[in-house]
């Protein structure tokens, strides 16, 4: 059985630590967090695994066949290296880089290593997300997507109100897995034209540069078009998105995964999805790893063409003027093509 390690037991965290300790794959050996009351809390729970306030004993004092990582993407980059020097093959939640330079630079240092990286994605890995499930072929070719992103976040942004940190708002932060399943659905768009602003808290008491409300239109060489928003200051909490085809609607949100006719007025599939959305993608990960295939669904490198739409995005929102996801690539020396066939498509 593989003996793994996770860093981070913040909410995100928890959800990694009740997957990994209900799998049949691996043994959860050691955790670690920067939060005193959250070792306290999980040790007093799980008194046989270790537990750290620093996260480079974690990876150096433990032989780890893998690393789970929940932590903030400004806390991961100096442990991701230290990961790769240790060829211990790693899996984190997302988003999977806070800017595209970033996610290229901890791609090639896996790669160099022959180490293997994976980012959490729920679409095509989750039972209730698999294209034969839902029957995706016969909702035809996808000419519009309308979804959104909605939550009532504390007051204190802390680390998310600072754009050196955190790398972008609401739009990066919450909005990665709505766009990342745009773009396994629909493919790379052409252009992207959006807005990010820090509008909708004047005068808090804890400033913050990055945006609380975005919202962008994607548009794909097919003519089909995505409209997407996101905000962290109003409730009540959603995520959802729905794509209209020329044979049926697609609707995926928290807890179901609904197809409808063309007109809405017939059910052709209703599945529920998984209370832990993260149970799937990590068991997947583990099965690959004990397999030894070298093929990892969901890799770091499927997501370059999702960070490209949210780079060209945070482009568009400060031009003013329609961007193009496949530009960034190409300035990066990487195909367009390449990279939509690596999201899936």
């Amino acid at each position: 059985m593989m003996k793994v390690g996770l860093m981070g037991l913040g909410q995100g965290g928890q959800l990694v630590a009740e997957a990994l300790l209900s799998s049949s794959w691996c043994r959860l050996v050691a955790v670690a967090s920067r939060k005193a009351h959250r070792i306290d809390r999980f040790v007093e729970k799980h008194p046989d695994i270790a537990a750290y306030d620093d996260f480079r004993s974690l990876i150096v004092e433990n032989p780890l066949d893998a690393l789970f990582v929940a932590v903030p993407p400004f806390l991961r980059s100096k442990y991701l290296v230290l990961a790769a020097e240790h060829r211990c093959p790693v899996w984190m939640l997302p988003p999977a880089a806070r800017r595209f330079d970033e996610l290229v630079q901890i791609m090639e240092r896996f790669e160099k290593a022959g180490c293997p990286i994976a980012v959490s994605r729920s679409w095509g890995i989750e039972p209730s997300l698999q294209p034969d499930a839902i029957g995706l072929d016969r909702l035809g070719r996808f000419f519009l997507a309308v979804g959104g992103v909605d939550l009532c976040s504390g007051e204190d942004l802390d680390w998310r109100g600072d754009s050196i940190r955190a790398g972008g708002g609401v739009l990066l932060d919450r909005g990665y897995e709505l766009l990342d399943t745009v773009v396994k659905v629909m493919g790379l768009p052409a252009t992207v034209y959006a807005a990010a602003k820090g509008v909708s808290r004047p005068g808090t008491r804890f400033p913050y540069d990055t945006e609380d409300t975005a919202a962008l239109i994607c548009q794909f060489s097919n003519g089909a078009i995505a409209v997407a928003s996101a905000c962290w200051t109003s409730g009540p909490d959603r995520r959802d998105i729905e794509f209209f085809g020329t044979g049926g609607t697609l609707r995926v949100d928290a807890t179901r995964v609904i197809c409808r006719d063309r007109a809405g007025e017939r059910t052709l599939t209703d599945l529920p999805r998984a209370s832990n959305p993260l149970l799937a993608p990590i068991e997947n990960f583990l099965s690959s790893l004990a397999s030894q295939s070298g093929h990892f669904h969901s890799s770091i490198r499927d997501h370059m063409a999702v960070m490209a739409v949210i780079q060209a995005a945070y482009l568009s929102a400060r031009t003013g003027q329609p961007e193009s996801p496949g530009a960034i690539l190409k300035m990066h020396d990487v195909n367009p093509g390449a990279a939509c066939r690596d999201a899936g498509e």
